[in-house]
């Protein structure tokens, strides 16, 4: 094991605030303007909010008692919601035609965990409904009565069904051409248990929450059962289109763990396919054999976000011993190269524990995701 992993966290949270922090009030050329300070995911990036990074960023930020910094951050997305109705996946106006996986509510509940702050929580909530409102209505809908990945609006820059890509974060992964035609097994596990949260924070603003949301909670896991495949024993993406389930193996399989949402049984089944994804420093996104040329979402790539889910469900459904070896193999290879180079990085190549790719991939300094997955693993495993 490597030296003590609470000893990079100080030096995270300087970086965090002399490098990643921006404030921004009106409108450029590239940005909407945004009313509070907020953290971008590292130098050298682009200068904009993202919307799913914020939540993994907060992980980090509200372990550190950077508070305001995590409030401020989700106060953003709730005024993007009053603006244009919707969270884009950044305030650039490059990325306005979609949004990114939706965990605004699971944001919002942590700042009310962190804080206590009933009259916050009741006067976000409305946006937080308008946005599981958006996810849940056109062009979000399938025949299914499932949800799918789809741009909100037409733009040049982004053809739609590559914009349904970015929407989702799995941009050129093997999971999905077009993800318009899929019900992204992540993507509707989130949904389930964004109606759970919404229903459960109605109830500590105003002792009561909306039962239409918990109807919508059994229906939808009912629902469910279209990206489960029995003879595996695991979660797919369903092609509602073809009406079959990809035979892509992906960490996103794991997302029911995350959300609580299967039995012990089925739980164990899945934890059964958890070694097809392992590797020296971490899980690999998806398995090696569906591997895809050009991608930074598919063996031998890991990307921190799902490192996390993944590991977070295991804990949940008590396999403490799985979890605690991903999470020590890939936070003793994140600190390894960080002494080597001085960075965190976007993803991680965890086969031979680098920052290379396979097919030559260009890779880039990231504090971000990557440091606010770091100190949140370190936290959940009870780490020195």
């Amino acid at each position: 094991m490597s030296q003590n992993f609470h000893s990079l966290i100080p030096e995270l949270k300087k970086r965090l605030k002399e490098e990643c922090l921006r404030e921004i009030t009106q409108d450029t050329n590239e940005l909407l303007g945004l009313p509070n300070p907020y953290i971008i995911p590292g130098k050298g990036k682009v200068e904009a909010l993202h919307y799913w990074d914020t939540h993994f960023i907060n992980l980090g930020l509200l372990r550190m008692r950077m508070v305001d910094y995590a409030r401020h951050n989700v106060e953003n997305l709730v005024y993007l919601v009053r603006q244009l109705g919707y969270v884009p996946a950044s305030n650039h106006r490059d990325m306005l035609s979609h949004s990114h996986p939706p965990f605004l509510p699971w944001m919002v509940r942590d700042i009310y965990r962190a804080t206590g702050d009933k009259e916050w929580l009741r006067r976000v909530l409305p946006q937080v409904v308008q946005e599981f409102r958006f996810w849940t209505n056109k062009p979000h809908t399938s025949l299914t009565g499932l949800y799918r990945y789809h741009p909100i609006k037409e733009d040049s820059k982004w053809p739609p069904e590559r914009a349904a890509q970015a929407e989702s974060g799995w941009l050129d992964s093997p999971r999905f051409e077009d993800p318009r035609t899929i019900n992204a097994v992540d993507l509707n596990t989130l949904l389930w248990r964004n109606a759970k949260l919404i229903y459960d924070l109605q109830v500590e603003a105003d002792g009561i929450g909306d039962e239409i949301l918990m109807q919508k909670v059994t229906y939808q896991k009912k629902l469910m059962d279209y990206c489960w495949n029995e003879q595996e024993g695991f979660y797919f993406d369903n092609d509602f289109e073809q009406k079959k389930l990809s035979t892509v193996k992906s960490l996103a399989g794991f997302m029911p763990l995350f959300a609580e949402m299967v039995d012990e049984d089925r739980a164990e089944r899945m934890h059964g396919h958890l070694h097809a994804f392992s590797a020296d420093g971490g899980l690999m996104c998806t398995v090696p054999e569906q591997s895809k040329a050009k991608s930074v979402w598919s063996a031998p790539i890991c990307q921190a976000p799902y490192l996390y889910t993944t590991l977070k469900g295991l804990c949940d459904y008590e396999l403490m011993e799985d979890a605690a070896d991903i999470g020590t193999s890939w936070l003793n290879m994140v600190v390894d190269i960080y002494e080597k180079t001085g960075e965190l990085w976007s993803w991680y190549n965890v086969n031979d524990c680098s920052t290379t790719h396979p097919d030559s991939i260009e890779n880039t300094p990231t504090l971000g995701w990557t440091a606010g997955v770091y100190i949140e693993i370190v936290e959940t495993l009870g780490l020195d």
